[in-house]
């Protein structure tokens, strides 16, 4: 049987790496490093320990990095698998895709490094690197042909994993809410709290105070300390109902607006039609690094596929409580519109079936 390790960092690419490992656990031996044990998967290394978002925020990281990447090296040279499956993640997954090359294991790609956003060079390295690329978006197969490296369009995992698992009725009565909420989702890493949840709280209690009907909920991601999230909101802000994060499709679908980090869920947020502002914040200096390298016009998803700007974003200072409660008003006094341009120019570009045509792209590569 064929020897498959399956690397991830982030929460959702963890998700994807469940449904994959559930359609390739009875046709290959399976190997992560993953944030949670998975049935048919052997975990070599804890995920949860290698992820940060920012050059400064990942300094304290570096140990577990470190002891990460000597884990994966000693796993490569003494039990040989097949081949590797890295799942976005790209500042560890390329140093991963460098020493499975040295010990001539195959690499495939699945969700591209973004370097038509920060270096289109660096598309250059990931060809050098990669034996098959597996993009979720469209134009980035023509952006691989440029380099020579084969890159496949599988579809796009979300449009078949966004879905509501209850009813709108069941949704409501079970979070205690009298009406649509307005969803606040500060991200799925510590980092993102520190920066985002404090802002999303003020926010929320300036509507508040206009509003005392407003009922806001808030999924707390399962990469977090539910308990220690849920202590600060009650703190701050408890008005606000917090959810486990499995209810975070059913947030997206059954509120009206949303207060939304950038990243996956903005895209998960568009799929589920949301009217919402995407908001970020970062260490100053991070910040200052990034805007140097960052190549694309928008930071999120949505208005990347689209190509111009669908849903508001507010960054760094601009990212004030006041600021992004101004925009939501906006954006509630315009859902109708947004949630047509969301459908015509972002969920219309994508098609299903991502992870099984994926798996079976995978089978016959191995």
């Amino acid at each position: 049987m064929k020897k498959l390790l399956i690397v991830t960092g982030e929460l959702s690419a963890f998700n994807y790496a469940r449904k994959i490992a559930e359609q390739l656990k009875e046709d290959a031996e399976l190997y992560g490093v993953l944030l949670e044990e998975l049935d048919g998967v052997k975990t070599i290394f804890n995920a949860r320990k290698l992820t940060a978002f920012g050059i400064f925020e990942a300094i304290t990281k570096l140990p577990q990095i470190r002891k990460g990447l000597k884990t994966i090296k000693d796993f490569l040279q003494t039990t040989k698998p097949d081949a590797v499956l890295l799942i976005d993640f790209p500042g560890f997954n390329m140093k991963v895709a460098e020493m499975a090359r040295k010990e001539g294991i195959k690499v495939f790609y699945f969700i591209s490094p973004k370097f038509w956003a920060w270096n289109y060079k660096r598309g250059e390295k990931i060809a050098r690197l990669v034996d098959r690329m597996f993009v979720i978006f469209p134009f980035e197969v023509e952006l691989f042909k440029k380099f020579n490296l084969e890159a496949t369009y599988v579809g796009n995992p979300l449009i078949d994993m966004v879905k509501p698992d209850k009813s709108r009725e069941s949704f409501l009565k079970s979070c205690n809410l009298k009406r649509s909420p307005i969803l606040l989702m500060p991200g799925s890493r510590d980092s993102e709290i520190k920066y985002l949840l404090p802002v999303m709280l003020k926010t929320a209690k300036i509507l508040k105070e206009k509003n005392p009907d407003e009922e806001f909920i808030l999924p707390i991601a399962s990469s977090l300390n539910f308990n220690h999230i849920k202590e600060i909101i009650s703190s701050e802000a408890p008005f606000i109902k917090t959810v486990h994060g499995k209810e975070a499709y059913n947030a997206m679908f059954y509120s009206r607006i949303g207060v939304i980090a950038s990243g996956t869920a903005s895209l998960e947020a568009a799929i589920a039609g949301l009217p919402h502002v995407v908001i970020y914040k970062l260490h100053p200096l991070t910040y200052l690094i990034a805007k140097r390298l960052v190549k694309t016009k928008h930071i999120s998803l949505p208005n990347i596929i689209a190509g111009r700007e669908i849903v508001p974003e507010i960054i760094q200072k601009n990212a004030t409580p006041e600021n992004i409660a101004k925009s939501l008003n906006f954006i509630e006094a315009n859902a109708k519109n947004i949630k047509s341009s969301i459908k015509k120019e972002v969920t219309n570009k994508l098609k299903g079936n991502a992870i099984k045509t994926l798996c079976k792209e995978l089978k016959a590569s191995l």
